[in-house]
């Protein structure tokens, strides 16, 4: 049971758990034992969301609770033994060379560049003013710089997690830790304890950018929300450190999702802090990183916005709305992992993500099943194979108590690559998605239930089955214009004998393309004009009920 789960249940007093909290990051061992992290547990990203919620809590703690916590946050002075002012001059690093505190004291930089600065000081001036120049003076974020002039301070400590941002009147200070010796493993290639400290300082950069936006206050200061926004910032800013890998799957070099994040509990809602990073990055890989700069000029323009209000603002100004957007997010995160290697889906690196976890297969068609408590945002995921699907389509039915639940599919098909489809009618109970793909070309079908309600649980019903026509049809080719194959999909509503003919522009016999008794269902055939020359060309589909033909054009 967690810190967080004990103080809801009763178990513990609010005051405990704010100690407890503490405890982790600054005294783990006065930890109770019931809450000692694993060896295999990830550090905390931050404490800013326990800072702020320890500040909310104030007027109501005991006095010797606000005086413990106090006493063990008290340590990062700024009467350290030196100092260092970054290039830019916009930020001034107070550090120890000695102590318990102190940095890594190697210095292998030339004496041109700066003599006697450990490399550890130098890098982390080079990471802020790096942070800075991208996330304000490029992209626009709030400019929390001192208007005097005066440099931002950042101070180092010995503490049980990356780092925190600290309010201080108009401003704010950020701590970092003095080695991150011990720390998740990461991609960064100078090693580990670089690449969390490049990635900490955009993370509290970020921090800073958001208190200077709306003094961490209202809907829009969800210490949730921040959270995830500034993990976002890691990897925008330090593509190539990966440290929140640590946090969506169970270890860098792992596929198995970690239980917290998106891909391992679909059902948790977001947002979910830095363990659900990604449901942010699908917005910035989506419309591009400016889609979070205008999200927080809202916020700036009205501090007390909720935040997904702000999300929602934006969308509308691209003729999106939440709901269909918040359905394609989670088939971003269903259909990731190494299942989906190479087939240009969902995220950049979607193939370095884990599997996502289904809760249950769908192993007959038609089948079904009923499910209760599905919270505002979260959702389930499924998966059916398509052995022993002989004919049709799958039609996915979905049945619900509350309007704002929608359906989304992945196909996954046998040659490698995918395809999605949503059904999202925002005031319906019922939706219906009736797909194009023919199980005969499918390998697996994912399937995700999608709660898009900010506050209504909803039950639902769903139901997959396989769609066989009622009439025969001829559909396009495609593509069209060709060069020079093109594929002819049709179906038929019973088994019957089915002859494919290609003409030219006269009426000339070209090809038999099938004359052969099929099954009911759904069909194609290829049609490869590679030795013909370019113009308009028929196909004529024949059975013993009707003839039907259709044009299409060969372009070389």
């Amino acid at each position: 049971m967690s810190i967080e789960e004990a103080k809801e249940s009763g178990r513990i007093s609010m005051d405990d758990a704010i100690l407890q909290k503490y405890f982790v990051a600054y005294s783990p061992e006065k930890l109770d034992s019931e809450f000692r992290l694993s060896e295999n547990t990830v550090p905390i990203k931050c404490m800013v969301p326990i800072t702020q919620e320890f500040e909310e809590m104030r007027p109501r703690l005991k006095a010797s609770t606000v005086a413990a916590v106090e006493a063990m946050t008290n340590t990062a002075s700024v009467n350290t033994e030196h100092t260092y002012v970054s290039p830019s001059g916009r930020f001034i690093f107070h550090y120890e060379t000695t102590g318990n505190d102190a940095v890594p004291d190697e210095q292998t930089l030339p004496a041109a560049i700066d003599a006697g600065i450990p490399d550890y000081i130098y890098k982390a001036a080079f990471a802020a003013d790096s942070s800075y120049l991208y996330q304000v003076e490029t992209l626009g974020f709030s400019d929390f710089s001192d208007g005097d002039g005066a440099p931002y301070e950042i101070r180092f400590d010995n503490f049980g997690f990356y780092g925190t941002t600290t309010s201080s009147g108009s401003s704010t200070f950020i701590t970092l830790h003095n080695s991150f010796n011990g720390f998740p493993s990461n991609a960064h290639p100078e090693g580990n304890q670089i690449g969390a400290l490049y990635v900490t300082i955009a993370h509290e950069i970020k921090h800073a950018i958001q208190y200077e936006a709306n003094r961490w206050r209202g809907s829009a200061g969800s210490f949730n929300w921040i959270e995830m926004d500034a993990t976002m910032m890691e990897e925008v800013v330090f593509d190539n450190v990966d440290d929140y890998y640590n946090y969506i799957k169970t270890g860098l070099e792992s596929t198995e999702p970690s239980f917290s994040s998106i891909f391992g509990a679909p059902q948790n809602p977001i947002p979910g802090a830095y363990y659900h990073i990604t449901w942010m990055l699908y917005f910035a890989q989506t419309y591009g990183i400016d889609f979070w700069v205008d999200v927080w000029d809202e916020v700036s323009a009205n501090p007390e916005i909720p935040f997904i209000d702000a999300i929602d603002t934006v969308l509308l100004t691209k003729g999106e709305s939440f709901a269909g957007v918040h359905v394609m997010n989670h088939l971003w995160h269903l259909g990731a992992g190494e299942n989906f290697t190479g087939n240009e889906f969902g995220f950049e690196e979607s193939a370095f993500y884990p599997n996502p976890l289904t809760n249950q297969d769908l192993q007959f068609i038609p089948d079904s099943l009923n499910r209760t408590g599905l919270r505002p945002f979260a959702a389930n995921y499924f998966r059916a194979n398509s052995l022993n699907i002989a004919i049709g389509r799958p039609r996915i039915r979905l049945e619900t108590t509350v309007p704002g639940v929608g359906v989304g599919a992945i196909g996954l098909f046998t040659d490698g690559t995918a395809e999605s489809l949503i059904a999202m009618d925002e005031v319906s109970l019922n939706q219906q998605l009736q797909t194009e793909w023919d199980w005969n070309n499918l390998d697996v079908l994912y399937i995700a239930v999608v709660n898009t309600s900010r506050s209504r649980i909803a039950d639902y019903k769903i139901a997959l089955e396989s769609a066989i026509p009622e009439v025969d049809i001829l559909a396009r080719n495609y593509p069209n214009p060709f060069n020079p194959t093109t594929r002819i999909e049709f179906s038929i509503n019973s088994a019957k004998n089915v002859r494919i003919d290609i003409y030219d522009s006269i009426g000339r016999r070209i090809e038999t393309l099938i004359n052969r008794p099929l099954n009911e269902g759904f069909h194609f055939v290829d049609f490869d004009g590679s030795g013909l020359a370019s113009g308009v060309y028929f196909y004529r589909i024949r059975t013993n009920e009707q003839t039907l033909t259709q044009k299409m054009l060969l372009v070389k």
